[in-house]
């Protein structure tokens, strides 16, 4: 055999050890994506909607907590609908202003339209578009815990009101720290008037001083507990029981009932260069 023959017979070997090679390799991929595309999708459960991407409104959606509804919006044109578990609602007009608060049952929600004429705010809940304000101040928007009340804060040509299940309060100069009971039952939020803070309890107004911070309710739901600050001085109301009066003051605890000794707010308090472990009594 000449060296041009032996030369060419190696040069076919190579080349249909290559073709197979390639031929193989492209078997692989072809069954690769044949696979990747028989493949389905599982779910453990029915399904209850499907979100349109021409219509969804993003980052709209959001669930109750019980795990049992999901609720979001859908657009068309400039009308807006909220939908639960699929079902649509009735049509509003105006932008939406995310995000769509859920009542902790998850059967009620709550969300922002601005008013595409004048670019004034209402707050849309159960269906219903609620008065127009300039602003919805952020963060007010809220339910209470048995889901039975919803609250919020907005101004008005420079005239602050909270409305609690709708219903207004007088005008203020500022209003915040809008919060509900454990219970749900009653309602609490700071305002000012005449440059004098104070805050406002199931619709009754406290004291006024220079400054207010509320805590929160203690867990019975019974008292309010509140910081009030009176010129360089602060102390710990409970309800309208004032505490002594310190330099600064640090988070509160609520200590329950034990024995024969009834229950109380602690905390730790700073007079002149002394750090003082304060136990306050309960009303």
């Amino acid at each position: 055999m000449s060296y041009d023959e032996n030369i060419g017979r190696k040069g076919n070997l190579l080349y249909w050890i290559l073709a197979l090679f390639f031929i193989t390799v492209g078997a692989m991929a072809l069954g690769t994506v044949q696979a990747e595309e028989s493949k389905e999708v599982k779910a453990d459960g029915k399904k209850l909607a499907t979100l349109d991407p021409e219509t969804f409104v993003p980052k709209s959606l959001v669930y109750s907590s019980d795990g049992r509804h999901a609720i979001w919006l859908i657009r068309s044109k400039d009308q807006y609908q909220l939908l639960v578990d699929g079902t649509p609602g009735p049509l509003f007009d105006g932008t939406y202003r995310t995000p769509v608060v859920l009542s902790p049952d998850g059967r009620r929600a709550a969300y922002v339209v601005e008013n595409k004429k004048d670019h004034r705010l209402s707050v849309v809940s159960d269906g219903t578009i609620g008065p127009v304000f300039d602003k919805i101040l952020p963060g007010t928007l809220i339910f209470s815990s048995d889901s039975r009340h919803i609250a919020y804060a907005g101004a008005l040509q420079e005239k602050y009101q909270v409305l609690l299940d709708g219903a207004p309060s007088p005008d203020y100069e500022l209003v915040g720290h809008l919060s509900f009971s454990p219970d749900g039952k009653r309602f609490v939020y700071a305002a000012q008037k005449d440059k004098r803070r104070f805050v406002v309890v199931d619709g009754v107004r406290g004291p006024s001083f220079d400054d207010v911070y509320p805590t929160g309710f203690s867990p019975d739901s019974r008292h309010i507990v509140y910081y009030a600050t009176q010129g360089k001085k602060q102390r710990i109301m409970v309800d309208d029981h004032p505490g002594s009066e310190y330099d600064t003051i640090g988070p509160v605890r609520f200590n329950p009932a034990q024995g024969t000794e009834p229950p109380s707010i602690g905390y730790i308090a700073l007079l002149g260069n002394d750090l003082i472990e304060v136990t306050q009594p309960s009303p």
